[in-house]
């Protein structure tokens, strides 16, 4: 899909998500019968969630983390003898877990990990015979309630996807190298993402999310900008987490 096309679309739900929440507000005000829940944080996480299931065509997994944690505290200050509460990490940890086990393990979409490189890469170099890379050319972590340590070393790096729930994930990609411009996938939520990467690598961001930071801290003025084909992309979601950025 045109990417201009997308943006379009997801400045259309934004914008269309805004006025159904001023409408509900205005209604509210004016002593319409609005229950007074629909504006507390629980349905503010559920709409959110909502909404960048839509942006990501519900390819992501962040929008059932937001969802789930909103409906079920919504539910608990509803029901509040229930003491619900106390199956939140039981259920949340079962949930987590079912999605990890449907959710595909290829996709067409965003950086998906091979086909992104045999898509982008391999069809650059015409004419000429591509060597076979290994798997280490791709990263493909998983943080769940965990940190994670990864160097990468490859000559040949490609890109790859880290998948952040409650965790936090640490690259360090200070000996590495790029032929092309690699894709990096990152769908993070209450976690954080430190990449350490070379100063000739240029980091293009096209993340969005909710209460999220990308933050570059490299210096400027000491990054090489006259390497074109080292361009490293950075594509996902990031809901209540960050992403940082450094080179030594």
């Amino acid at each position: 899909m045109n990417p201009s096309y997308e943006r379009t679309n997801n400045r259309v739900f934004t914008g269309i998500f805004l006025i159904i929440g001023g409408l509900l507000l205005l209604a509210y005000k004016m002593g319409y019968p609005i229950p007074g829940w629909i504006f507390s944080w629980q349905m503010l996480l559920i709409a959110i969630g909502i909404l960048s299931g839509i942006k990501h065509r519900f390819q992501n997994f962040s929008w059932i983390i937001l969802i789930g944690i909103g409906s079920f505290f919504l539910i608990d200050q509803q029901l509040a003898n229930a003491a619900f509460h106390q199956f939140l990490w039981p259920g949340f940890l079962i949930g987590l877990g079912i999605v990890f086990i449907l959710k595909p393990k290829k996709t067409n979409r965003g950086c998906g990990k091979r086909f992104w490189y045999e898509q982008n890469y391999k069809s650059t170099i015409a004419n000429t015979p591509t060597p076979i890379t290994s798997e280490e050319d791709f990263l493909e972590i998983n943080s769940i309630f965990s940190g994670v340590q990864r160097s990468v070393i490859s000559k040949n790096f490609a890109g790859g996807k880290i998948n952040c729930v409650f965790g936090g994930v640490e690259i360090d990609a200070t000996q590495a190298d790029m032929q092309q411009p690699a894709c990096l996938q990152i769908e993070a939520v209450f976690g954080g993402v430190k990449l350490v990467v070379p100063k000739s690598w240029t980091i293009k961001n096209e993340m969005d999310g909710v209460f999220h930071g990308v933050d570059d801290k490299r210096n400027q003025n000491t990054i090489n900008i006259d390497t074109p084909n080292k361009v490293l992309i950075l594509k996902g979601s990031a809901v209540f987490a960050g992403v940082e950025i450094r080179s030594y």
